[in-house]
Protein backbone atom coordinates (compact mmCIF):
# COMPACT_ATOMS: atom_id res chain seq x y z
CA UNK A 1 0.00 0.00 0.00
CA UNK A 2 1.42 3.47 -0.73
CA UNK A 3 2.44 6.09 1.69
CA UNK A 4 -0.88 8.28 2.75
CA UNK A 5 -0.08 11.48 3.36
CA UNK A 6 -2.22 13.52 6.17
CA UNK A 7 -1.91 16.82 7.69
CA UNK A 8 -5.02 16.67 9.69
CA UNK A 9 -4.16 15.43 13.06
CA UNK A 10 -8.71 14.81 13.60
CA UNK A 11 -8.05 12.32 10.89
CA UNK A 12 -10.33 9.48 12.82
CA UNK A 13 -7.35 7.00 10.91
CA UNK A 14 -4.91 8.25 13.63
CA UNK A 15 -7.33 8.07 16.67
CA UNK A 16 -4.37 5.42 17.94
CA UNK A 17 -2.05 7.79 18.27
CA UNK A 18 -3.97 10.51 19.86
CA UNK A 19 -2.54 11.55 23.56
CA UNK A 20 -0.28 8.81 24.15
CA UNK A 21 1.56 9.81 27.38
CA UNK A 22 -2.32 10.50 29.06
CA UNK A 23 -3.49 6.94 27.56
CA UNK A 24 -0.60 4.55 28.12
CA UNK A 25 -2.99 1.88 30.18
CA UNK A 26 -3.45 -0.41 27.15
CA UNK A 27 -4.80 -3.74 29.11
CA UNK A 28 -7.79 -3.68 28.63
CA UNK A 29 -7.48 -2.18 24.71
CA UNK A 30 -7.89 -4.50 22.08
CA UNK A 31 -5.11 -2.29 20.57
CA UNK A 32 -1.40 -1.41 21.49
CA UNK A 33 1.22 0.57 20.11
CA UNK A 34 5.26 0.62 19.83
CA UNK A 35 7.11 3.30 19.21
CA UNK A 36 10.20 3.39 17.39
CA UNK A 37 11.85 1.75 13.86
CA UNK A 38 13.63 -0.63 15.73
CA UNK A 39 10.10 -2.14 17.51
CA UNK A 40 8.00 -1.02 14.51
CA UNK A 41 10.09 -3.96 12.42
CA UNK A 42 9.78 -6.08 15.60
CA UNK A 43 6.17 -6.13 15.20
CA UNK A 44 6.30 -6.92 11.80
CA UNK A 45 7.91 -9.85 12.44
CA UNK A 46 5.99 -11.02 15.65
CA UNK A 47 2.79 -13.03 15.70
CA UNK A 48 0.60 -10.08 16.49
CA UNK A 49 -0.71 -8.16 13.52
CA UNK A 50 0.15 -4.84 12.31
CA UNK A 51 -2.91 -2.47 11.55
CA UNK A 52 -1.40 0.85 10.64
CA UNK A 53 2.22 2.49 10.50
CA UNK A 54 2.65 6.56 11.68
CA UNK A 55 5.85 7.74 10.02
CA UNK A 56 7.33 11.16 10.32
CA UNK A 57 7.95 12.96 6.66
CA UNK A 58 11.95 13.20 7.41
CA UNK A 59 11.76 9.16 7.47
CA UNK A 60 9.06 7.50 5.61
CA UNK A 61 11.34 7.12 2.69
CA UNK A 62 13.41 5.12 4.06
CA UNK A 63 10.99 3.44 6.65
CA UNK A 64 7.55 3.16 4.70
CA UNK A 65 9.26 0.21 2.47
CA UNK A 66 9.77 -2.14 5.23
CA UNK A 67 5.95 -1.45 6.41
CA UNK A 68 3.89 -4.78 5.35
CA UNK A 69 2.01 -4.25 1.86
CA UNK A 70 -1.70 -4.28 2.82
CA UNK A 71 -0.63 -2.16 5.97
CA UNK A 72 -1.46 1.57 6.05
CA UNK A 73 1.36 3.93 6.42
CA UNK A 74 0.70 7.46 7.62
CA UNK A 75 2.83 9.99 7.01
CA UNK A 76 2.39 13.26 8.93
CA UNK A 77 4.98 16.39 9.03
CA UNK A 78 7.46 15.69 12.11
CA UNK A 79 6.91 18.74 14.13
CA UNK A 80 2.96 17.51 14.17
CA UNK A 81 3.83 14.33 15.42
CA UNK A 82 4.34 15.64 18.86
CA UNK A 83 1.01 17.57 18.99
CA UNK A 84 -0.64 14.30 18.06
CA UNK A 85 0.60 11.80 20.51
CA UNK A 86 1.15 13.94 23.09
CA UNK A 87 4.99 14.22 23.55
CA UNK A 88 8.39 15.17 22.30
CA UNK A 89 8.30 12.60 19.69
CA UNK A 90 11.86 12.10 17.39
CA UNK A 91 11.53 8.10 17.00
CA UNK A 92 10.53 8.30 13.39
CA UNK A 93 8.05 5.90 13.06
CA UNK A 94 5.19 4.15 15.16
CA UNK A 95 2.81 1.19 14.57
CA UNK A 96 -0.88 0.20 16.11
CA UNK A 97 -0.72 -3.58 16.99
CA UNK A 98 -3.18 -6.16 17.22
CA UNK A 99 -3.91 -7.78 20.91
CA UNK A 100 -3.91 -11.55 20.28
CA UNK A 101 -5.20 -14.73 22.95
CA UNK A 102 -1.81 -14.83 25.39
CA UNK A 103 0.08 -17.74 24.88
CA UNK A 104 -1.27 -20.94 26.88
CA UNK A 105 0.93 -21.46 29.32
CA UNK A 106 0.45 -25.35 28.98
CA UNK A 107 2.54 -25.28 26.00
CA UNK A 108 5.63 -24.18 28.00
CA UNK A 109 4.86 -26.01 31.27
CA UNK A 110 4.39 -29.54 29.92
CA UNK A 111 5.61 -33.31 30.67
CA UNK A 112 7.77 -33.06 27.67
CA UNK A 113 9.93 -30.29 28.98
CA UNK A 114 12.58 -31.82 30.46
CA UNK A 115 14.50 -28.05 30.93
CA UNK A 116 12.43 -25.13 32.17
CA UNK A 117 13.16 -21.56 33.11
CA UNK A 118 10.94 -19.12 34.63
CA UNK A 119 10.65 -15.75 35.25
CA UNK A 120 7.79 -15.37 38.01
CA UNK A 121 6.65 -11.30 39.62
CA UNK A 122 3.98 -11.94 41.22
CA UNK A 123 3.35 -7.92 41.77
CA UNK A 124 6.40 -6.13 40.08
CA UNK A 125 4.61 -1.99 39.67
CA UNK A 126 6.83 -0.26 37.44
CA UNK A 127 6.69 -0.62 33.75
CA UNK A 128 10.46 0.29 33.28
CA UNK A 129 11.21 -2.40 35.62
CA UNK A 130 8.89 -5.22 34.19
CA UNK A 131 10.30 -3.99 30.42
CA UNK A 132 14.22 -4.46 31.85
CA UNK A 133 13.08 -7.97 33.36
CA UNK A 134 11.70 -8.76 30.45
CA UNK A 135 14.69 -7.54 28.20
CA UNK A 136 16.90 -9.23 30.77
CA UNK A 137 15.05 -12.79 30.26
CA UNK A 138 14.91 -12.95 26.85
CA UNK A 139 19.30 -12.43 26.95
CA UNK A 140 19.68 -15.40 29.41
CA UNK A 141 17.61 -17.53 27.43
CA UNK A 142 14.66 -17.98 30.31
CA UNK A 143 11.46 -19.67 28.79
CA UNK A 144 9.03 -17.48 29.53
CA UNK A 145 8.15 -14.77 32.60
CA UNK A 146 5.13 -14.91 34.15
CA UNK A 147 3.40 -11.96 36.14
CA UNK A 148 0.49 -11.50 38.53
CA UNK A 149 -2.94 -10.02 37.40
CA UNK A 150 -1.76 -6.06 39.10
CA UNK A 151 1.91 -6.08 36.94
CA UNK A 152 1.51 -3.56 34.15
CA UNK A 153 0.25 -4.42 30.69
CA UNK A 154 3.17 -6.56 29.18
CA UNK A 155 1.84 -5.06 25.75
CA UNK A 156 2.07 -1.19 27.61
CA UNK A 157 4.33 1.39 25.32
CA UNK A 158 6.68 1.76 28.06
CA UNK A 159 6.95 -1.84 28.54
CA UNK A 160 7.68 -2.55 24.71
CA UNK A 161 10.33 0.29 24.67
CA UNK A 162 12.39 -0.31 27.89
CA UNK A 163 11.80 -3.95 26.78
CA UNK A 164 13.37 -3.07 23.62
CA UNK A 165 10.25 -5.18 21.87
CA UNK A 166 11.35 -8.60 23.18
CA UNK A 167 7.89 -8.58 24.87
CA UNK A 168 6.67 -9.20 21.49
CA UNK A 169 8.62 -12.73 21.31
CA UNK A 170 9.39 -13.84 25.15
CA UNK A 171 6.27 -15.40 26.09
CA UNK A 172 4.82 -12.82 29.13
CA UNK A 173 1.88 -14.26 30.42
CA UNK A 174 -0.46 -12.63 32.70
CA UNK A 175 -2.36 -14.95 35.78
CA UNK A 176 -5.05 -14.26 37.55
CA UNK A 177 -4.14 -17.47 39.45
CA UNK A 178 -0.84 -17.56 39.14
CA UNK A 179 -0.11 -18.72 42.83
CA UNK A 180 -2.69 -21.84 42.17
CA UNK A 181 -0.54 -22.64 38.58
CA UNK A 182 2.73 -22.63 40.58
CA UNK A 183 1.64 -24.89 43.30
CA UNK A 184 -0.02 -27.20 40.61
CA UNK A 185 3.72 -27.12 38.82
CA UNK A 186 5.15 -28.15 41.58
CA UNK A 187 3.01 -30.89 42.21
CA UNK A 188 2.40 -32.39 39.02
CA UNK A 189 5.58 -31.20 37.23
CA UNK A 190 8.29 -30.88 39.69
CA UNK A 191 8.66 -27.82 39.11
CA UNK A 192 11.29 -26.03 41.80
CA UNK A 193 10.44 -22.38 43.08
CA UNK A 194 13.43 -20.33 44.47
CA UNK A 195 12.34 -17.07 46.13
CA UNK A 196 14.67 -14.37 45.77
CA UNK A 197 15.01 -12.73 49.41
CA UNK A 198 17.62 -10.15 51.13
CA UNK A 199 17.46 -12.54 54.25
CA UNK A 200 21.56 -13.12 55.07
CA UNK A 201 20.56 -17.08 56.05
CA UNK A 202 19.40 -17.40 52.60
CA UNK A 203 21.08 -19.86 50.60
CA UNK A 204 23.87 -17.78 48.28
CA UNK A 205 23.68 -17.31 44.39
CA UNK A 206 27.15 -18.16 44.21
CA UNK A 207 26.11 -21.65 45.87
CA UNK A 208 22.73 -22.05 44.46
CA UNK A 209 23.26 -25.32 42.43
CA UNK A 210 20.00 -25.08 39.35
CA UNK A 211 17.39 -27.49 38.96
CA UNK A 212 16.79 -28.68 35.85
CA UNK A 213 12.26 -27.29 36.30
CA UNK A 214 13.17 -23.59 38.19
CA UNK A 215 10.89 -20.89 38.56
CA UNK A 216 12.86 -17.58 40.20
CA UNK A 217 10.22 -15.48 41.91
CA UNK A 218 11.06 -11.98 42.07
CA UNK A 219 9.50 -9.45 44.97
CA UNK A 220 7.77 -6.14 44.33
CA UNK A 221 10.10 -2.68 44.16
CA UNK A 222 8.53 -1.50 48.48
CA UNK A 223 8.21 -5.03 49.82
CA UNK A 224 10.10 -7.79 48.39
CA UNK A 225 8.14 -11.29 48.49
CA UNK A 226 5.32 -11.27 50.83
CA UNK A 227 5.88 -14.02 53.45
CA UNK A 228 2.70 -16.56 51.98
CA UNK A 229 4.51 -16.20 48.80
CA UNK A 230 8.25 -17.20 50.63
CA UNK A 231 6.67 -20.51 52.53
CA UNK A 232 5.33 -22.02 48.76
CA UNK A 233 8.66 -21.55 47.26
CA UNK A 234 11.08 -24.84 47.63
CA UNK A 235 14.23 -22.69 48.15
CA UNK A 236 15.39 -19.56 49.60
CA UNK A 237 17.92 -17.71 47.35
CA UNK A 238 20.07 -14.28 48.37
CA UNK A 239 22.79 -12.03 46.72
CA UNK A 240 24.97 -11.69 49.23
CA UNK A 241 25.70 -7.88 50.26
CA UNK A 242 27.41 -5.13 52.88
CA UNK A 243 25.61 -4.99 56.38
CA UNK A 244 23.59 -2.04 56.04
CA UNK A 245 23.08 -1.73 52.22
CA UNK A 246 19.96 -1.01 50.82
CA UNK A 247 18.25 -3.73 48.42
CA UNK A 248 18.62 -4.04 45.30
CA UNK A 249 16.43 -2.78 42.85
CA UNK A 250 14.21 -6.12 41.11
CA UNK A 251 15.57 -5.33 37.67
CA UNK A 252 18.92 -4.90 38.66
CA UNK A 253 18.52 -8.29 41.01
CA UNK A 254 16.96 -9.94 37.83
CA UNK A 255 19.94 -9.52 36.25
CA UNK A 256 22.42 -10.61 38.58
CA UNK A 257 20.24 -13.75 39.43
CA UNK A 258 19.69 -14.76 35.79
CA UNK A 259 23.73 -13.88 34.38
CA UNK A 260 24.55 -16.50 37.64
CA UNK A 261 22.04 -18.99 36.46
CA UNK A 262 23.58 -18.90 32.91
CA UNK A 263 26.87 -20.00 33.98
CA UNK A 264 28.17 -23.07 33.48
CA UNK A 265 27.45 -24.40 36.43
CA UNK A 266 24.85 -22.01 37.92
Amino acid sequence: MPLIPLDDLDDPRLISYRHLKATNETRYLPRFVVEGEKLVDQLRESRYPMESALLSDRHADRIGPKIPEKVPAFVVDHQKISTLVGFNFHQGAMAVGVRLPQIDPASIVNPSATSLNLVVCPVVQNPENLGTIVRTADVFGVDAVLVGPTCPDPLSRRVLRVSMGTALALPVIVLDDLADRLVDWQRTFGLQLAATVTDPDAEPLSSFARPDRLAMVMGSEAHGLAPEWIARCDRRVTIPMRAGAESLNVAVAAGIVLYQLSRPGG
